[in-house]
């Protein structure tokens, strides 16, 4: 990418920043976002901090079964039984969640997490592929298995897991049951990706970026590789499963933790104002894990925080990129032929 196309990518992001809020102003809150989740099996990877805490929060409100799928067990715990408490104060029905351990920067871990899984032998509706990283001002890390930890957290191990759970995917598609989630209806693959992903680009000789890392570069090519994968995935999947890549939003979350207090402190000061809250930064999530409209635009791949469909950045829409991303990825993981699928024509 040229500094003057990175340069108007940049700006094209602040100038979001500053005027979200404005213009989402007409999309309505969470609760009113998307439809019933009654009866659907959906798992959430980082469920228990931000955007993900408050999808897997609104999806079991609404009657789905979530699997809290996340790293640190003992807060996934928690945060299950503060759900549970709060659903109770109110008067509600227990929520039906269950936490599972999931380090999707582990290749290991996600492989065994998809064996446990698998065993069961239950659909999976919808699989939301949430966790994710921007560890600012932190040095360049290779994980234990030799990838950088952007590139592998936000999507290299959400690609294999997805990979791994299609035969539950595509249980739940083939499923007799009665409107969304029953057959016919195929089950979905949500990715949470940014508008991050417009400053992107595809080291193709250096994807660990070991010859020039930013963290801010390693960033936004994950989130690239997490579009280009949604797209690729809805062609090869050819109608068995519904992928899906979104924009939350500008956010205000963690993603500050590693920079010192005092910057902490600052950001969040500063940042209040124009960053959307992570209830609202859910909203894109849930309509897409569960609004029915999505069955009818199946050509669109990339929804806005505005819970429309729009275009992605035009690497994000090059198939011959995709191919080779999906191929990279497949060699990376050690994809297994019977677990891989076969290109669109």
């Amino acid at each position: 990418m040229s500094r003057i196309t990175f340069a108007r990518e940049f700006l094209g992001v602040i100038f979001e920043v500053a005027t979200q809020k404005l213009s989402l102003r007409g999309v309505p809150e969470l609760p009113d976002i998307g439809a019933s989740a009654e009866g659907l099996t959906i798992i959430v990877t980082g469920p228990t901090g931000g955007i993900g805490q408050q999808s897997a929060a609104e999806l079991a409100r609404r009657g789905a079964k979530v699997i809290l799928a996340c790293r640190n067990v003992p807060k996934g715990e928690a945060y299950k039984k503060e759900l549970e408490e709060q659903a109770a104060a109110a008067g509600r029905p227990a929520p039906k969640l269950e936490v599972m351990e999931l380090d999707v920067s582990s290749l290991a871990s996600v492989r065994s997490f998809a064996e446990a899984w698998l065993a069961r032998k239950e659909p999976l509706h919808v699989l939301v592929n949430n966790a994710g990283i921007l560890a600012m001002a932190a040095p360049y890390k290779l994980t234990e298995e030799g990838f950088e930890n952007h590139l592998v957290t936000n999507y290299l191990g959400h690609y294999l897991l997805t990979l791994l759970l299609l035969p539950s995917l595509e249980q739940a598609t083939n499923q007799a049951r009665a409107g969304w989630g029953g057959a016919g209806h195929p089950a979905r693959v949500v990715s949470v990706a940014s508008k991050l992903h417009y400053m992107g680009a595809v080291r193709k000789d250096d994807l660990n970026l070991q010859k020039g890392y930013t963290s801010l570069d390693a960033y936004c090519q994950s989130k690239l590789l997490q579009v280009l994968f949604a797209g690729e995935l809805e062609r090869r999947a050819r109608g068995r499963v519904r992928s899906l890549a979104l924009h939350p939003g500008e956010v205000l979350t963690n993603v500050v933790n590693t920079l010192p207090s005092p910057l902490q402190r600052l950001y969040r000061q500063v940042m209040t104002f124009p960053l959307l809250t992570p209830d609202q930064g859910a909203r894109s999530t849930v309509h897409c894990a569960t609004a029915p409209q999505v069955e009818e635009e199946p050509d669109k791949v990339y929804y806005h925080s505005s819970c429309v469909p729009i275009a992605p950045s035009a690497l994000a829409l090059d198939r011959d990129l995709a191919r080779w991303v999906w191929d990279w990825s497949a060699e990376a993981v050690a994809l297994s032929s019977d677990q891989d699928l076969a290109p669109a024509p």
